[in-house]
């Protein structure tokens, strides 16, 4: 799931649930829920998704995601709806009517929720440290909104705009990243021609765990890599609200000025790390930056602050800048691992930038360019003729699944 707060991966019970994993991979295989929203966040119990489109054209307001036929339920005391878990949500007093809308479980749910309806039917959890991303959104502020055809009593709101679904997809290489979105990778070799094969191996990325394609702040296709034997994950921040909220903790050097034109990326790795490992950024492009600086603890300091990440040959860690690429190096619990512990993960935030003197004129030190929250993912938007618009009006529909 790609969202406007992070992207996080989610495991079906494919077996235990076949029937209700297949209605919802239906939708997925669909593009159903590409640029929906959630809807509803009560912290302590679920934040829910999975209804509501976002925004039919005429009046710019979400819609609902069209049903299919209702799918039997499938509890299990087996599958109980504890923290971490998504489960389907229906209609109050109809076990039987479970349709598009889904729900994460933020809480141990099972006392009320497997007992309540005929239980509501679990078919997945979250991965690794997905939750992260789910909570985030569970502390979001909410509002009570009225749209010319809904009540959301409970709407999260993210920068007075609502969080988005950009997409959800079938992740077969466990490298938290769409397909759809791998294959927008370019050659290595002239940065132009879309390939697929961001680190020009040979291979797709969309089938390599250890290599990821995601897009920088201004919408550019940026590849990272490692070496196999590791899982890679980047959980991109091109929206630019975080990215200024990040850049506003950024102190520059005396006499400089700091741009960061490609927003920050939060770099997540596993496996076997030996001596340390090598994440290789591919952008097709000779780097106009020149620094590269981490958000984090350090050694010396623990408590989170930026740093420079300059290539540190004593420690084997930090960023070097070659050509068209950044070679990002880092050892397992030293600088550039945000839990300076040897656990055999490396997570990091940072953030390539350019450094110039400062201007005489200029009222900051660091910047990033400015630029509209996005409302969708890139590429979504459409345009559409009235008739369309008027038909997507006569398709909403007034039913509402609730758990």
């Amino acid at each position: 799931m790609e969202t406007s707060v992070g992207g996080f991966n989610v495991q079906l019970y494919d077996a235990e649930a076949p029937m209700t994993v297949t209605n919802f991979l239906n939708y997925v295989d669909r593009s159903d829920y590409n640029s929906s929203i959630i809807d509803r966040s009560i912290p302590g119990f679920v934040i829910q998704g999975g209804g509501y489109n976002c925004c039919d054209p005429f009046f710019g307001e979400p819609f609902t995601i069209t049903p299919d036929a209702p799918v039997q339920n499938e509890f299990d005391p087996a599958r109980s709806n504890i923290r971490g878990t998504i489960a389907m949500a229906k209609l109050a007093g109809d076990p039987n009517s479970a349709t598009s809308a889904w729900f994460f479980n933020l809480a141990d749910n099972s006392a009320n929720l497997d007992y309540q309806n005929g239980g509501f039917t679990v078919f997945g959890y979250v991965l690794d440290s997905g939750m992260d991303v789910v909570d985030r959104i569970a502390a979001l502020p909410t509002i009570y909104k009225i749209t010319h055809s809904y009540t959301f009593p409970n709407l999260p709101q993210y920068y007075d705009n609502y969080v988005f679904v950009y997409r959800i997809c079938r992740n077969d290489d466990g490298d938290g990243a769409c397909p759809g979105k791998e294959d927008l990778a370019v050659s290595p070799t002239d940065g132009t021609t879309v390939t697929g094969d961001g680190n020009g191996d040979g291979i797709l990325d969309r089938d390599q765990e250890n290599v990821t394609t995601t897009t920088s702040f201004f919408g550019s296709v940026v590849t990272f890599a490692t070496d196999t034997g590791a899982t890679l994950e980047i959980a991109g921040s091109p929206i630019y609200t975080d990215s200024q909220d990040m850049i506003a903790k950024f102190s520059p050097p005396s006499g400089s000025q700091v741009h960061f034109n490609e927003g920050l990326y939060t770099l997540k790795m596993n496996g076997t790390m030996g001596a340390g490992r090598t994440v290789t950024v591919f952008r097709g492009a000779p780097a106009q930056e020149t620094r590269y600086y981490a958000y984090g603890p350090t050694p010396d300091n623990t408590t989170p602050h930026w740093y420079d990440f300059s290539y540190d040959a004593s420690t084997g860690t930090g960023a070097e800048f070659i050509g068209d690429k950044i070679l990002l190096h880092f050892v397992d619990g030293q600088r550039g691992d945000d839990d300076l512990t040897v656990n055999g993960s490396v997570t990091h935030t940072g953030a390539p930038a350019t450094v110039a003197p400062l201007q005489t004129s200029s009222s900051s030190g660091c910047s990033i360019a400015t630029a509209p929250l996005p409302m969708r993912g890139s590429g979504d938007w459409i345009v559409v003729s009235m008739f369309l618009a008027f038909v997507a009006l006569v398709r909403r529909r007034t039913r509402r699944d609730r758990i």
